[in-house]
């Protein structure tokens, strides 16, 4: 949602319930039909807000995605300057043997030519005249075994030659495979690093874009603190002359005594700010039954901005009870109810972080520690 949009949203939330609460302290037809008119529109405003909070959800989604790429990322940049290190070492070993082989190919050249030059300075002198050339039969064996090593030992140069000169060609080729190979690493790792920039890139706008709607919504809770004081007024202009019949009041969740967040500042579970806490919340289950604390009138059941469906009881001497959070409201404005009346189903409307009972007690529009009206089971 753009940041327009979100403002146009909350302006339009809090003229609602504003003229909503102006509808409620009058009781006239007129007014009747522009509470209705009104109820659509929060309706309205109820789809964006879970739109809303559903790309919340998505993006916190998203950036859990992108962290789990970058520590991939991470580790295959890791694997590659390794590889890169290795073909590296082995480029270098390459070059050792190739330098080698070429000076043992230059060493046994020198053999062979030398071995040429001989024969050249001789003249072409073939091994069947030098056996011919023998004085006697001993003279011709020695001749033999001379021809023999001769033949062998050219033999052994010329296959020596050629091994070395294909062992310098194959090196030669290994070391361009391996410089290929090493090029195509850093090439890999430069990509790497490419798509390791562009992923944190967009977790940055995507906690932004977070933060922002963290921003919209420490908006919404400042328009609902002063929409809160305009309750006041209401609260005390439309309280019934009945004096309140005091003593303690009964406990709102059947068989729950559970307080997940008492009275009292604390730390926003949705802002993530010091904000006070107006009532205390009851751990009770999603869809269980909720009732009235004392006797007295309904002044409102509807929804109301971050209470979600709520129920506020007038007990007549300044004394108002809210219930908030329902998941369903079972009594209507204006009704008379009793102590221990099921009024509501619990459930987690409104900013919520999941089921409970949010329970206030009112004196005179005045937040006041609900444990002092009522005890735990």
């Amino acid at each position: 949602m753009s940041r327009k949009k979100t403002l146009v949203v909350f302006v339009s939330l809090f003229l609602i319930f504003t003229m909503a609460f102006e509808a409620f302290a009058f009781n006239t037809d007129k007014d009747k039909q522009k509470l209705d008119e009104v109820t659509k529109e929060k309706e309205e405003v109820t789809k964006q807000k879970k739109q809303n909070e559903k790309q919340q959800g998505d993006i916190t989604q998203k950036i859990h995605k992108l962290e789990e790429n970058i520590r991939n990322l991470e580790g295959e940049i890791a694997q590659i300057n390794k590889d890169i290190n290795e073909t590296k070492g082995r480029i270098e070993t390459t070059k050792g043997e190739l330098i080698k082989a070429e000076e043992n190919l230059s060493t046994k050249n020198e053999t062979f030519n030398s071995r040429l030059e001989v024969m050249y300075k001789n003249g072409d002198v073939g091994y069947i005249e030098v056996l011919l050339g023998s004085t006697d039969f001993e003279d011709l064996l020695t001749r033999i075994d001379m021809v023999k090593r001769l033949v062998k030992h050219d033999t052994d140069l010329l296959k020596y030659l050629k091994e070395q000169r294909d062992l310098i060609e194959n090196k030669k080729i290994t070391l361009e495979n391996q410089k290929s190979q090493l090029l195509t690493l850093m090439n890999n790792t430069k990509k790497k690093q490419e798509d390791l920039r562009v992923s944190r890139g967009a977790m940055q706008r995507a906690k932004k874009e977070l933060e922002k709607n963290h921003v919209a919504l420490e908006k919404q809770e400042d328009e609902l603190a002063d929409l809160a004081e305009r309750i006041k007024e209401v609260i005390i202009r439309n309280q019934s002359d009945e004096n309140y019949v005091g003593g303690q009041m009964t406990w709102p969740a059947p068989g729950v005594r559970t307080i997940t967040s008492p009275f009292g500042y604390r730390i926003h579970p949705i802002l993530r700010r010091k904000k006070l806490h107006t009532g205390i919340d009851i751990g009770i289950g999603y869809g269980e039954n909720i009732v009235a604390a004392q006797s007295g009138k309904v002044m409102y059941a509807d929804w109301q901005g971050g209470y979600g469906k709520v129920v506020m009881i007038d007990h007549g001497g300044g004394i108002v009870t809210l219930y908030a959070h329902n998941s369903k409201l079972l009594v209507k404005e204006g009704q008379r109810v009793e102590r221990g009346q099921v009024i509501s189903k619990c459930g987690s409307t409104g900013m919520s972080t999941g089921a409970h009972l949010h329970f206030e007690v009112r004196e005179n529009g005045q937040y006041v520690n609900p444990e002092k009206y009522v005890k735990r089971p």
